[in-house]
């Protein structure tokens, strides 16, 4: 008969560790909550506006911020949720136990086992392992793709993740939550999260779809398009919801799914909503989509900035490269009012380039903007290109 002793202590610091990030995200949830709740009292303040009336040029600047701030805690949150998560599942790992045989009283104890000899010569006894049946050393072989799952399969797999609240261990559950989408087929995460939705823990449904981020863009958008067809408002609002914590570099690639999987509508709202990205961020974005083909989607980004103060719309036509520069000014005649404009004309002044890209298409209509014109000859400012040198054959 055989007594296991108590494991040995250790996982006290990760414990504390633990509590000390949970405490953290707490912290930031509720910031990022505050964060919202300012940015949809902003954005319903705005669009309160009589149809004609221009917004405030400050409300519109609180309106980025909050939103801005937002989405940052949403990253944040997100990073610390990643690592307690990681941090719990090696808590669960069993801690290792040492064995001690229980001699009955009176018997001696067996000597310890004598170090093995040294083995003979000769061909192994095993036979050797196939070498194309593991992959080799430092590679890792590609996850196979996810298997259509039976409508057996997915109705034990909602009652495991029932009960295991019901159990009180919801760690296990949210962690079963928070891959489960990258194990099934976007049909299967749909279907899933209907049978959660009706008779499973509350936010369960929710908490799987959002983990279809993860698995790639592709997979993103094909689950988005399953909910929507499957009539699962809540879980695909929470899935479009966490297509914005995606990194910026994935974007244009993330456009391209929701297109093929008929998602059109999303990509727009998604660039509306990165419209409001930081000056150097917005920058990074367009610059990305005009890269890959999409100047169209560059020009609606651009176009989604024209709300920023002068001095972000002059620090954003210096940061891009040629031709977004040009596409923002060209826009902004057309959106700005006279005296907006002045003063990002003269925040251009020390780059004729830039400034000529503003004045261009006010020049193409000035009957139109000859307001605008006119404010410009106020201030100082040219209202005619700048003259080009002429070549030596036009000297004659």
């Amino acid at each position: 008969m055989e007594q296991p002793l108590t494991p040995d202590a250790g996982g006290s610091e990760s414990e504390q560790a633990a509590l000390e990030l949970r405490a953290q995200l707490d912290e930031l949830l509720r910031a990022r909550q505050y964060a919202g709740q300012r940015e949809r009292r902003l954005a319903e303040a705005l669009q309160s506006l009589p149809e004609r009336q221009r917004p405030d040029g400050e409300l519109l600047r609180q309106l980025t911020q909050a939103r801005t701030l937002r989405e940052g805690l949403g990253v944040r949150c997100l990073e610390l949720s990643d690592r307690l998560k990681a941090l719990e599942e090696r808590l669960r790992q069993p801690a290792p136990r040492r064995w001690i045989p229980r001699q009955p009283t009176g018997t001696p104890a067996p000597p310890p086992p004598a170090p093995p000899s040294t083995p003979p010569a000769g061909p192994p006894t095993d036979p050797p392992a196939d070498p194309p049946a593991a992959p080799a050393a430092g590679k890792q072989a590609p996850p196979a793709p996810p298997r259509r799952r039976s409508p057996g399969e997915l109705a034990a797999l909602a009652e495991r993740i029932t009960a295991l609240y019901r159990q009180a261990s919801p760690d296990e559950a949210d962690a079963i939550l928070d891959q489960g989408a990258e194990h099934l087929t976007p049909h299967d995460t749909a279907r899933l999260a209907a049978l959660l939705a009706r008779r499973g823990p509350a936010g369960a449904s929710v908490r799987l779809v959002r983990s279809a981020v993860q698995a790639g863009p592709q997979h993103t958008a094909t689950t988005l398009a399953e909910l929507r067809e499957a009539g699962l408002a809540e879980e695909a609002g929470a899935l479009f919801h966490a297509l914005r914590s995606c990194p910026a570099g994935a974007l244009p690639a993330l456009l391209d799914a929701l297109e093929r999987a008929g998602q059109h509508a999303d990509g727009t709202t998604l660039l509306w909503e990165w419209g409001s990205a930081p000056t150097t961020e917005l920058a990074a974005l367009a610059t990305g989509l005009y890269r890959a083909d999409r100047a169209v989607d560059a020009r609606t980004l651009l176009r989604q900035a024209a709300g920023r103060p002068a001095g972000d719309l002059a620090a954003l036509a210096v940061t891009m490269a040629p031709p977004l520069p040009t596409l923002l000014l060209g826009e902004l005649p057309a959106l700005r009012p006279p005296a907006e404009l002045v003063r990002l004309a003269a925040a251009l002044a020390g780059r004729p380039d830039l400034y000529e890209a503003l004045l261009t298409p006010l020049l193409d209509d000035p009957v139109r903007h000859r307001t605008t014109l006119a404010a410009l000859r106020t201030a100082g400012l040219p209202t005619t290109p700048a003259a080009r040198p002429r070549s030596r054959w036009g000297r004659r």
